[in-house]
């Protein structure tokens, strides 16, 4: 090989490199760099369904077990069904909950300490409980009547003490005022006490909290409707469902009426409340430990709506987004709520209305989601991993960094080389 060729070849090497390295840096200057060693994704796969033969209609919440199975209510027009899948996904088994043959829609499910399930929701204007075991057999039922023409079930946890707080929005027949039912319940789901909570004109709940002192926090909206104004709030109770403190966001300017439809908490400590705009974009909120709102995001158009939400390890969120009222997309987020990507998911559609803050989403153990939902009239159950383009900031720093020492070196040599022909060919 002349020494001509071996230039060519070697600046070909180089440039070949180059483009590499501006291909990886752009790459990562565009995706936010959270925290050393955390992953960073450019979106999730399509979807893959798990199982594409579950009873039921709509699926709407889903829990991994330690061991890896999953187990998720459905529900059609008339009943609802507790459903559990292996770690191989396959169909363990499939029970029919249904009370006294009456309509038993249990839009609920909760995991409960024994190993056990609960379901609730609501069965002809009465809350209703339903307690399994671990294999999905009914040890009791319960039903509450808290006074209301309307009811709507909006959220139950189990307490430290392994009994039940729930809270649900009770309305007049006209849909105008309403106001919250908190009740607690002993282990065995019998009533120990009940509380009605209301702001000026209606209050709505969405998420419950127990508290490190004992006590309760409720995500809620309030309404004045005079003039038609709405606020997320945070209403902070004592073990006895006793109103101690309310702090409201928004009902000002672009945040006039909010509907806040869920509640997580934060590895900081803090809250995500999440809902929508009226007329205008789903939003979200942050705040930290004391409820102080650190900052706020809104996203898409008229009909989002945020109905559940991660927090993600490298600190930012996973949102589940409704648009259209019923098209389910997922949008990720860094830890200040930047919108990062987007995606939809094509025919899959979420509950809507006062009671859409289900379990639709997880972490799954094994890297990446599962989601329920549904999908042409049947349950659909898919899991979402992480693309194979993804790498740790660490790693990228790394890749970046070794194609860059090759890039030196290579130009170095090729330095040399000229100097040395330069010499020579004056030689």
């Amino acid at each position: 090989m002349t020494m001509r060729k071996a230039i060519i070849h070697l600046m070909a090497a180089v440039l070949i490199l180059l483009a590499s390295s501006l291909v990886l840096f752009s790459f990562s200057i565009e995706i936010p760099l959270v925290v050393s060693g955390a992953k960073i994704s450019v979106g999730l796969s399509s979807p893959v369904e798990v199982q594409t033969n579950l009873t039921g209609e709509a699926g709407y919440s889903i829990f991994q077990l330690s061991d890896g199975s999953l187990v998720l209510n459905t529900a059609n027009q008339n009943c609802t069904y507790l459903i559990k899948i292996d770690s191989s996904n396959h169909v363990l088994w499939t029970k029919l909950i249904q009370i006294e043959q009456k309509n038993t829609v249990l839009s609920r499910l909760l995991p409960t300490s024994d190993g056990g399930y609960l379901l609730a929701g609501i069965v002809d204007n009465f809350y209703a409980l339903v307690k399994t075991d671990s294999q999905g057999t009914i040890q009791w039922s319960k039903m509450f009547s808290s006074g209301a023409p309307v009811n709507y079930f909006m959220s139950i946890i189990q307490t430290r003490d392994g009994c039940f707080a729930i809270a649900g929005f009770g309305e007049k027949v006209e849909e105008s005022e309403g106001w919250i039912w908190f009740a607690k319940t002993d282990t065995s789901g019998n009533m120990e006490w009940n509380e009605t909570i209301s702001g000026p004109n209606a209050d709505c709940p969405s998420s419950i909290f127990q508290t490190s002192d004992g006590g309760y926090l409720l995500s809620d909206v309030s309404y004045s409707f005079v003039p038609n104004q709405a606020f997320f709030a945070l209403i902070k109770m004592d073990a006895n469902g006793n109103v101690l403190g309310k702090i409201t966001y928004g009902g000002e300017g672009y945040y006039f009426q909010p509907e806040c439809n869920i509640a997580i908490t934060t590895k900081d400590g803090g809250y995500l409340m999440a809902g929508y705009l009226w007329q205008k974009s789903a939003w979200i909120l942050k705040t930290d430990t004391q409820g102080n709102m650190q900052w706020n995001q809104t996203y898409g158009t008229d009909g989002s709506s945020i109905t559940d939400a991660l927090e993600t390890q490298s600190g930012g969120f996973l949102l589940v987004d409704i648009s259209n009222l019923t098209d389910a997309g997922l949008i990720m987020t860094d830890k200040l709520g930047n919108e990062l990507w987007n995606m939809t998911l094509p025919d899959v559609t979420l509950p809507v209305g006062l009671e859409a803050n289900f379990n639709s989403i997880i972490n799954a153990k094994d890297g990446g989601y599962i989601m329920v939902g549904s999908k042409n009239n049947s349950v659909w159950l898919a899991k979402l991993d992480y693309r194979q383009n993804e790498f740790t900031v660490s790693q990228l720093f790394s890749i970046t960094k070794l194609v860059l020492a090759a890039e030196i070196a290579i130009i170095a040599a090729l330095a040399i080389i000229i100097v040395r022909y330069k010499i020579r060919k004056k030689v």
